[in-house]
């Protein structure tokens, strides 16, 4: 039997070519297998810690749904009835043992999927001079139109530009605020990432979500939709509202495939403000610790809101452009000649 490797990007080629003389014949086989770098936008959602930054527990609660695929490298705290529609995995086993949790899609425990160390693969991206944009030393506003157009404004230069399309301010479908915080809402048409890291004295790092964020394609009733948004933050990524109307923040969307390299996905607020019904995310969720949505006491929703959290299953094959990887790599296909 001869074995060859061979790599191409993200992929590993695996070629095992076997023969066998039976009389006067002989007779081969060639087994070829394709890894690939396991992308963590095969989760809806992962975390490598189920505490906030501030160490407080946080639960899955009575009206929290889970869509896709669920994972931890921490535990499960279940505080009544969530759902969990596909499998849960964790590094240990959900808390309380004996609990009311639905996991339709069974668990598994005993299970650490490598955390990512750095956006390197993002941020080389969208420094790229020829093909990528980022803004240095100042916060960002991007604000997507059902047109296609995407309006970038830089409040502290004065910087305001509206550009026709995705390819128009990105070549490469990457767009970053080195040493600023980026805040986004709109309606979203192509495909791009976006996102947030500090800088050293000016810090950032942050990504503000001020608005609902929607697809206009939407790929759960329209597969074949290329709409689709990574958003990445080295620190936080906060659902914000305006403290002079949150009356008009209920049941908040945001499409896109959400990352934290060393913070959380959090609500403004959340433990603070009046229940506002739902909110509903489309995509994969990773974030380094679990921030607050909101808070449940004795079965119903007291503040923030409740977790519907749906995957996009155009992810489990064709993940958000620049979205981090475990470094593991398994296996995609196979095929035999």
């Amino acid at each position: 039997m001869k074995v060859t490797f061979a790599e191409a990007g993200n992929k590993k080629f695996v070629t095992s070519i076997g023969r066998m003389a039976i009389g006067p014949s002989t007779y081969a086989d060639t087994v070829i297998a394709e890894l690939r770098n396991e992308s963590l936008a095969k989760y809806a959602w992962l975390t490598n810690q189920e505490a906030n930054k501030g160490g407080q527990i946080t639960s899955w609660s009575t009206g929290d749904t889970a869509f896709g695929p669920a994972h931890t490298n921490d535990k499960f705290n279940i505080n009544g009835s969530p759902v969990f529609m596909k499998k849960a995995t964790a590094w240990a086993s959900a808390v309380p043992k004996k609990n009311d949790g639905v996991f339709k899609g069974g668990t598994e425990w005993g299970i650490t999927i490598p955390y990512p160390a750095n956006m390197n693969g993002f941020i080389g991206a969208a420094t790229d001079p020829v093909n990528g944009r980022a803004v240095n030393g100042a916060n960002a506003i991007l604000t997507f139109d059902a047109s296609g157009s995407i309006r970038l404004r830089v409040p502290s230069t004065g910087y305001d530009s509206t550009f026709a399309s995705v390819t128009c301010l990105t070549k490469n479908g990457a767009f970053a605020v080195i040493g600023g915080n980026l805040s986004v809402e709109g309606t979203v048409v192509g495909d791009l990432a976006i996102g947030a890291v500090s800088a050293p004295i000016v810090g950032g790092g942050n990504v503000l979500i001020t608005g609902d964020i929607r697809y206009k394609t939407n790929p759960e009733t329209n597969p074949a939709s290329t709409d689709k948004l990574g958003v990445y933050a080295e620190h936080d990524l906060t659902v914000t509202y305006d403290g002079s109307n949150p009356a008009a923040y209920q049941n908040r969307i945001v499409d896109a495939s959400i990352f934290s390299l060393k913070g959380e996905f959090n609500v403004q607020d959340a433990k603070s403000f009046a229940p506002r019904g739902i909110l509903r995310t489309l995509g994969a969720m990773a974030q380094y610790y679990r921030g607050e949505i909101g808070k449940v006491v004795g079965g119903g929703l007291q503040h923030g809101y409740n977790k519907n959290f749906r995957y996009d299953e155009r992810l489990a094959k064709n993940p958000p452009k620049y979205y981090p990887s475990s470094g593991r790599y398994t296996l995609y296909a196979w095929r035999e000649n």
